[in-house]
């Protein structure tokens, strides 16, 4: 991994990590919040990009971490705006360029490739929440709660059906698949009462 791409993944956990803690201009709750933010969105956010990456390279393609600084200045005034209430969880994204022979063949991903590489993402989110919240039921804490949240959270943002977001990918691929995993993000979402 480049460094690069190491200091883009900080910096975007470190923006992400402070919008999921901010709820209001109230220092103290914005300090209370901040370590199950970063324990949600450190996990959460890194893995699920990293599980984007090592797909795609499972593909043979090159694929890595690039910050979005308007998606990130983005999710500080909504955060801001919103008093914490929204949440946009687009900071930066995996860029995936398609594998190149040493002739200069490009080897095209395919929709069920690249919608696989799209669904790892949130896949990893859901396998986070579920983690958290069975700690949730072994230990009450609000630390594990608020984790559990954030997944959940970045589960079902990314599987939005929203060019360029991780759903629009999915639902190019097979709309069944989409719309399973849709409904069940949306289940755990209302079930877990975010």
């Amino acid at each position: 991994m480049e460094l690069r791409e190491v200091r883009d993944l900080v910096i975007a956990a470190v923006v992400l990590s402070a919008v999921f803690a901010y709820q209001g201009l109230n220092t103290n709750t914005f300090i209370a919040n901040l370590p199950a933010a970063v324990l949600g969105v450190a996990l959460g956010f890194l893995l699920h990009e990293l599980a984007h990456r090592f797909f795609a390279r499972k593909y043979k393609c090159h694929a890595q971490f690039q910050l979005w600084p308007t998606g990130m200045l983005l999710a500080v005034v909504l955060a801001f705006v919103s008093n914490g209430s929204f949440i946009f969880a687009a900071p930066g994204a995996v860029m995936i360029h398609e594998a190149i022979d040493v002739w200069g063949n490009v080897t095209p991903l395919g929709k069920k490739k690249y919608g696989i590489v799209s669904l790892a993402g949130p896949a990893v989110n859901i396998g986070l929440a579920g983690i958290f919240f069975a700690m949730n039921l072994i230990n009450p804490l609000p630390i594990f709660s608020f984790a559990m949240m954030v997944n959940v959270w970045l589960a079902v943002f990314n599987m939005l059906p929203i060019p360029p977001l991780d759903g629009s990918k999915v639902l190019a691929w097979d709309k069944r698949i989409w719309a399973g995993v849709f409904i069940f993000l949306i289940a755990v979402f209302l079930g877990t009462g975010i």
